[in-house]
């Protein structure tokens, strides 16, 4: 008489769990891993530029297109000078601001809600065994890190959304090309030119910060589904099981 081998537990389920989907916590999850991406997609793919138009008197009627393009990480001031040249002088225009570890923090908590959530998932998908554990050392685990993660997006989104507003003042030709002193366009308090040579000077784009908003936007929406999640994930701990055992005995007694 044969005897099979007793088996052997694997590391994770023979069969995926994808129960986990259909539940809130599994859910908000995959919505997590999305808006990661949109969120930090947007402030990576973010680009713009500002146009501005020099007209001088000599050499006659000359006039110079002048554009600044600027991108991640948004170091506006490390973006190369222009140079335009009216009469004998010369000016090297150039962008004012440094706007990049508002934008680094927040691409840095995007990339980090995109890989966790993925790690989170594929314990939920295959090693559901650990999450039921008796120790509930899992979900507790998972419960403070959603918690990091949560206050993480608030305060990058409100970084960046602080970074963003400074950047489009920074960058916006009307609030230092006739202020600077190394602007070409320098005016007096009598908005005359500094430079006589200089016969006008036409902003003719601000640039769009559309994709910007809506990388703001989407930040903020993070913070609410990883906060919103903190209670579907406090059902599973050991925190709300003890809670909910305290009070059994106390409704007997009574």
């Amino acid at each position: 008489m044969t005897t099979n081998p007793a088996p052997q537990s694997p590391l994770g389920n023979a069969a995926m769990n994808t129960r986990v989907f259909k539940e809130p916590r599994g859910f908000m999850r995959c919505a997590q891993w999305f808006f990661a991406i949109v969120a930090f997609g947007c402030c990576c793919d973010f680009s713009t530029h500002v146009d501005y138009t020099v007209e001088c008197t000599t050499p006659a009627n000359t006039s110079h297109q002048l554009s600044h393009v600027f991108s991640y990480p948004f170091q506006l001031d490390h973006v190369p000078a222009v140079t335009v040249t009216c009469g004998e002088k010369t000016k090297q225009m150039q962008l004012p601001g440094d706007f990049s570890s508002d934008a680094q923090f927040f691409v840095f908590t995007g990339v980090l809600s995109f890989l966790a959530t993925m790690g989170i998932l594929v314990v939920y998908v295959f090693f559901s065994e650990m999450y039921f554990a008796e120790s509930k050392m899992a979900p507790m685990i998972d419960f403070c890190f959603t918690v990091i993660v949560a206050v993480f997006w608030l305060s990058a989104s409100a970084a960046w959304a602080n970074g963003v507003i400074n950047m489009k003042y920074a960058a916006d030709p009307d609030s230092w090309l006739f202020k600077d002193a190394s602007s070409m366009c320098e005016q007096t308090s009598q908005d005359t030119f500094v430079n006589t040579e200089v016969k006008s000077c036409t902003v003719d784009f601000t640039g769009n910060f559309n994709k910007a908003n809506i990388s703001i936007i989407v930040g903020f929406l993070n913070f609410f589904l990883w906060a919103s999640n903190l209670w579907f994930l406090y059902k599973e701990t050991s925190w709300f099981s003890n809670g909910g055992g305290s009070q059994q005995p106390e409704q007997q007694s009574a």
